[in-house]
C-alpha cells in the first residue's frame, strides 16, 4: 500500500512532467490532429466525387466519396492513392444506382502525395468515362 509521501511524490512528478511537456511545446494528445481539409475530385458524367484528408499524428486520414447523380449512369467509383516514395496505398468508394452515395476512409503512413480520380460505368460493367487524376498534396 503506497504511503502518503509516495503518493504525493508521484502526483508531483505527474504535474511537473505535464508542465514541462507544455513548456517545451509537446502538444497534448487531443491537439495532435489537424483540421480536416476537403477537396473535389474531377467530375465525370453522372458522378459527383469528393473527399477529405486530415493529419493524425504522423499519419494521414483520407476519405473519398462518390455519388451517382444521373439516372442513365449505372454506377461509379472514386479512388485516392496515398504515395510515399515507391510505396502506394489505395482507398476506393464504389456506388451503383441513382442517388446512391458511398464513402470510404483509410488511415495511412504514406504522406508524400495524394492523387485522386473518378470514373462512371455502363450496366455491362464497362467504363463510361474516366476522370482526370488530380494531385491534392
Amino acid at each position: 500500500m503506497p504511503t502518503r509521501v509516495a503518493t504525493a511524490t508521484a502526483s508531483a512528478v505527474i504535474v511537473i512532467s505535464a508542465v514541462a511537456m507544455l513548456a517545451l511545446g509537446a502538444p497534448p494528445a487531443a491537439a495532435a490532429t489537424s483540421t480536416v481539409r476537403t477537396f473535389g475530385i474531377p467530375g465525370v458524367y453522372g458522378i459527383g466525387a469528393w473527399g477529405s484528408y486530415q493529419h493524425v499524428g504522423s499519419k494521414m486520414r483520407i476519405t473519398v466519396c462518390v455519388r451517382d447523380i444521373v439516372r442513365g449512369v449505372y454506377g461509379g467509383a472514386a479512388a485516392g492513392v496515398a504515395v510515399d516514395g515507391p510505396r502506394r496505398q489505395v482507398v476506393t468508394a464504389v456506388v451503383i444506382g441513382y442517388r446512391h452515395t458511398s464513402c470510404q476512409t483509410m488511415t495511412t503512413g504514406y504522406t508524400d502525395h495524394l492523387v485522386v480520380a473518378a470514373l462512371s460505368g455502363w450496366p455491362n460493367r464497362t467504363v463510361r468515362q474516366r476522370g482526370h487524376a488530380r494531385q491534392i498534396y
